[in-house]
This record gives C-alpha cells, structure tokens and sequence, in this order.
C-alpha cells in the first residue's frame, strides 16, 4: 500500500483542497459560523461528551464534524448502518469557524471523538495525524478508490483517510453562454481578452465579476488559480515554499495575480457591494444575469439548481482563471475526508462504519444525493459532471495540476483573502500582502517546529 502512495505521490496526482476551497464552495461552503457557543453539539441538539462512545452495550460512534459538512445522505446512510449492524452513528456538529479549534484541543487531550473530519491533502498536517490519526492502509476499501482520492488522504507516505468527496476545479470562471454569445464575448485565453470581456459587460449594464469579499473563504481563489501554472514553471515550487527555501512574495505569479486582481477591483469589476456581498447571494446574481461571471467551482450550477428555482446548468460553462495569462486549471480532489481517531475506544467498529460507506451501493446512493460532485472517488461509481466542468478542462488538456492550497503547509487561503481587503482599500500592495502572509504563515510552521522554519 505504501508503495502505490509514493508512486502516486511521484506522479503529483491531485491532492485535496481546504477552503476553503472548494469544500469551501456552495452546499459544503466555509461561512463565519452561527455565533454559537463553541461547543459540539449532536443531532439532538444536546451537548455531548466525546469520552462516552457507547451508550450501555450498544456501540455509539461519535462523528465530528463542521455544521454544513453532513448532509441528509451522510444521516440516511447511518440509519442504514445502524440497522444492519446495531452500531449508531452520532454526528456532533460545531460551528464551521470554530471546528478546526475544537477538535485540535479534543484530540490533543485526548478526548476526541471516534470519527472526525479533515480537509484533504497537507491540511491532514493541521491534526498531527502520526499521533492522533489511525492508518488505513490495510483496509478492504482501498483499492476499490481512484487513485486520486488515495493520494487526497494520505500524508507522509501513509493514508490516513477516508475520501468520499468530489474533484473538482476551483479556479474556473463561470459565464452564462448566451450572454457571451449575444454580446459577442471571446472566450478570454488571457488577462488582456478578459479585461475586454469585463469592459464589454460593464458597457452593457451588467456587473463583470460577482465576488464576495466578506466570506473569506473565497477572494484567494483568483491568486490559487495560477498556482498550477506557477508549479508548472516550477516544478520545485511548493518543495521550496514547504521547506522556507523561498516564500509567496517571491514567486512571481502569485505578485503579478494580485496585482491584476487589486486593478480589476479598482476598474469596477467586482461592482458596489462586493465588499458586503455574500456566497448565498451569488445564484440569483448570476442567474438573473446581473452579474457576468464568477470564480467558482465547476459543480456551481447544480448548487444554482438546488438552491434557487428556474436553473438550467447547461446555460453555464467555465474557462481558466486567465489572471497571468494563465490558461493551466487548479483540481482539487475530495476537500473533506473521514478520519480515525487513535485515542477511540472503538477503531474495529470505526472502520466497520467506513467499509460500509465504501461499499459500492452505498457509494451510489451518496453521489447520486451529492449532486455538488462532479466525479466519485469510488471506481464504477458516476459523478455528476456539468458543462461548465466539462468544457473548463476540456481547455486545459493535460494542464491539470494540483493548488499551492492542497500542496503547501499552512496555506491559509481565509488570510490571504483577509489581507485582500487592505489591499483594496489601499493599505497594501500586492507584494505587502504576500510579505505579511509569509510572515504569519511562517510563524505557523515555526511553531509546529517544521523543519527550515
């Protein structure tokens, strides 16, 4: 098992996504929280203690996770468990901008709960998970995931999760066609062309670019977008950001992408409200076509589907984020991941739960209901891949690469869009952005005691 990680590792197969990202988008999106105490709470709304992981005989599995993580599927499928094993499964959600805090002190109390949740990829990292994590590597299930679902969960060589989520890109821009269309909009294959396509809008009354910059899990997309092509003109790149040989300010297609970014924000671009705006918000903008275009992932119209009346996903599809006539897309494959905890008192009936979850039935039923994924982890298994999707890396070609998000320790993608805002309101350059990111950024790793920090 461990040598298919490190041939798959070799090859720099997609790894997972935080924010952020794209776990960050739509139905699985990073907001700012309920303002709930900072608590973990089940199902039932009662507070419950993560030290008790059985309720007399029968086996209880506490399930940590972050509040929009868990869907109805994630509840239907544990029924399901329950009834064919007697095992139930109690879901203990926590605000999203409190999980992360919460789980880390359990864990390193050891209090934690049996399951829990991560971001895929280096954000493993974030859990200590040689110390707080169970290793899979043996499980029945493994070799029934795509191989880019495996690298997703693993760290150091070793898989230590369950990847049930989706790939995706995080960096398409998504545009209605028949707009394009009718005002004669080219396809934009570089900044330049996209510049005029965003003049060409404005010139029409409707708003280029619907951004949010209040929800930070989201403005630092524009700059993530062109790590794949900063990583393909360097294919040491995130080797020298994750060994502090060098830092974000000091590579140059993440200085010149803000650079774009501050001027498009200052032509216009993004409108009024953009520093109000909210995620939530953004379907009907897009839908009711005042605002032209958004970053986003390329399962966005199927959460426009769900979320909002009158959507026909196939109105909408995506080119690359053109910042840095960048023309390589960003994927990033399965944002969350299911995890193990090594302190639970009941790893046999934890791993039960995830081989079950695996199962291919199963597997159908949960991406069948999760229509946000535009492909499945599980080999045989459909996704649900939209146009936009579709058409996005239908340009890219094999210009697929994995993010510096996925890929470097403690990218931070809520502080670079934190940092974002001064810079649009004048207080800092694109480079003083990125200088004060490296600096907050290596502190993290400093205090983690990794290694060149």
């Amino acid at each position: 098992m461990k040598g298919r990680i490190r041939k798959l590792l070799s090859y720099g197969l997609i790894v997972g996504m935080m924010a952020g990202s794209l776990a960050a988008c739509g139905n699985d999106k990073t907001t700012n929280g309920s303002g709930s105490e900072p608590t973990s709470k089940s199902d039932s709304g009662e507070q419950t203690d993560d030290s008790k992981s059985s309720k007399g005989d029968k086996i209880t599995l506490n399930f940590a996770a972050s509040q929009n993580w868990i869907k109805d599927i994630d509840r239907e499928l544990a029924k399901e468990f329950e009834d064919k094993t007697g095992i139930a499964i109690d879901f203990q959600l926590s605000p999203d901008d409190q999980y992360q805090t919460i789980i880390k002190s359990k864990l390193n109390t050891g209090e934690g709960p049996d399951i829990f949740m991560s971001y895929s990829g280096t954000k493993l990292k974030d859990f200590n998970p040689e110390k707080t994590m169970v290793d899979l590597a043996g499980e029945p299930w493994v070799d029934t995931l795509e191989d880019w679902a495996i690298t997703a969960g693993t760290y150091n060589d070793t898989l230590y999760a369950l990847n049930l989520a989706g790939v995706d890109a995080t960096n398409g821009v998504l545009y209605n066609v028949k707009t394009f269309e009718d005002l004669g909009i080219k396809i934009p294959t570089n900044y330049e062309e996209f510049k005029t396509a965003c003049d060409t809008l404005q010139e029409n009354g409707i708003t280029p670019i619907y951004e949010f910059v209040k929800d930070l899990w989201h403005t630092h997309y524009w700059m993530e977008g062109v790590s794949a092509l900063a990583v393909a003109n360097d294919p040491d790149l995130y080797k020298k950001l994750n060994t502090n040989e060098i830092g974000f300010a000091e590579v140059p297609e993440f200085v010149e992408a803000l650079t774009q970014l501050q001027e498009m924000e200052a032509a216009g671009y993004f409108g009024e409200n953009h520093m109000s705006n909210i995620y939530d918000n953004s379907y009907e903008g897009i839908k009711s076509g005042k605002y032209g275009m958004i970053i986003t992932a390329g399962s966005y119209p199927m959460e426009m589907l769900n979320n909002i009346d009158g959507v026909n996903p196939d109105d909408y599809s995506e080119f690359p984020d053109p910042l840095v006539d960048n023309q390589y897309v960003t994927l990033t494959a399965g944002g969350t991941v299911r995890c193990i905890s090594a302190a639970s008192k009941n790893i046999d009936a934890a791993k039960q739960y995830f081989s079950f979850l695996a199962e291919k039935e199963n597997a159908e039923k949960l991406y069948a209901a999760r229509t946000d994924y535009v492909a499945a982890s599980v080999k045989g298994v459909e996704g649900t891949p939209t146009r936009a999707f579709t058409d996005l890396t239908k340009i890219a070609g094999d210009k697929q690469l994995q993010g510096a998000e996925a890929s470097v320790y403690f990218y931070d993608g809520g502080k670079i869009s934190e940092l974002c805002q001064e810079m649009f309101v004048g207080s800092l350059s694109p480079k003083e952005v990125l200088t004060e990111f490296d600096t907050a950024r290596r502190a993290l790793a400093k205090d983690a005691g990794l290694e060149g920090f």
